[in-house]
């Protein structure tokens, strides 16, 4: 989250208004108007054609009278609530609401040598004993404030049935609430009976090292 609010500054700096020192402002405009885009090119042609479902005008609070900024619709006069703003600070937002995003799927295209989020996935899956991986394709959660963009779990969907093999199915799952379900996921871990298989001590990896973590890890794959 916090590189692609640096890159959506970057963005907006370079083309609009400097906002390299307004970190707050930047993550309400990436959690308010971008999404993932499921097919790249044709969002490109559409922010070419200056199509109304990807270009918005986004007005900056001013932290006198108002504190959140908002999505002003087109041909739109209506204020958000409450106090108006003397004057407004309009930023116009196009192929930078999806391709902020984008740098999840492909962070090489900010210069990051990592793999993508669903590159990640497939691997992570694959380093599993084989007889799993169908069940793992088969329940994929996606958490976290970046699940929350409009599209996300589409995109990882698509992305991981190309890379899955065709006999396994994919299903894709997004709670409720995926802030915070990592914690509803470490309460659930705590209150198995079987925890205490996994925890190390300081003196057991102080003594053992990184190899302890893969040897109790790798052991309680066979606990039921």
């Amino acid at each position: 989250g916090k590189h692609l609010c640096n890159l959506l500054k970057e963005f907006i700096s370079y083309r609009q208004l400097n906002l390299l020192e307004e970190t707050y402002a930047c993550n309400l405009i990436k959690e308010d108007v971008c999404f993932v885009s499921t097919s790249f090119r044709e969002e490109m042609e559409l922010a070419r054609r200056r199509d109304p479902s990807v270009l918005c005008e986004y007005v900056l609070p001013d932290f006198v009278t108002t504190h959140r900024g908002f999505v002003k619709l087109p041909g739109s006069t209506e204020e958000a609530e409450g106090p108006k703003p003397t004057k407004e600070q309009v930023i116009r937002l196009s192929v930078e609401r999806f391709s902020v995003p984008e740098a999840l799927f492909h962070p090489s295209d900010i210069g990051m040598e990592e793999m993508g989020l669903s590159e990640g996935i497939r691997d992570a899956i694959e380093a599993c004993p084989p007889a799993m991986h169908p069940h793992l394709y088969n329940n994929i959660i996606v958490i976290g404030g970046n699940a929350k963009f409009q599209n996300f779990k589409e995109r990882v969907y698509k992305d991981v049935r190309s890379l899955a093999p065709d006999d396994f199915p994919v299903t894709v799952h997004r709670p409720e609430d995926p802030v915070l379900e990592s914690w509803k996921g470490g309460q659930l871990l705590a209150n198995w009976p079987h925890f205490t298989d996994l925890r190390i001590t300081k003196q057991e990896y102080e003594e053992y090292g990184p190899s302890i973590c893969e040897e109790k890890f790798t052991d309680s794959i066979h606990i039921t």
